[in-house]
Parts: C-alpha cells; sequence; structure tokens
C-alpha cells in the first residue's frame, strides 16, 4: 500500500488594503514556508491574525498548501 510522505507547507495569509475606484476591497497575500505539517487550523489562524494585527489591514483569511509525495 501506497503512503503519502510530506514534503513542504505554506500559509497564505490575505488581507485587504483598502479599495479601489469601485470601491472594492484591495486584497493581498503574504506566503510563509516551512510550515510544520502538525500545524493545527487554530494555531495558524492565531499566528494569521496575530501577524496582520501588527499592521493596519483587515484579516481575510488564512490558506495551508501541503506537499506531499507518494512513496
Amino acid at each position: 500500500m501506497n503512503e503519502f510522505g510530506f514534503v513542504s507547507a505554506t500559509m497564505a495569509v490575505f488581507y485587504t488594503t483598502g479599495l479601489d475606484e469601485f470601491n472594492e476591497p484591495v486584497i493581498k497575500s503574504t506566503t510563509y514556508r516551512n510550515i510544520s505539517p502538525n500545524v493545527s487550523a487554530t494555531q495558524m489562524k492565531t499566528v494569521a491574525q496575530a501577524l496582520i494585527g501588527l499592521t493596519d489591514y483587515g484579516y481575510v483569511e488564512t490558506v495551508k498548501t501541503q506537499k506531499d509525495l507518494i512513496a
């Protein structure tokens, strides 16, 4: 039986930086690499909100992307 082997994980934090000419929110993101494979969703959201809390931007969401190798 094949198994998955962890390769890497990233966390993308999305935030609003203001409004565009159509009064729609401008959403940007920052990506962080080398995320632990065992991190929980609660831990990731807490860290992401803390990072955005250091800025004047509004938090939108956090996305975790994980690469696994089928061994």
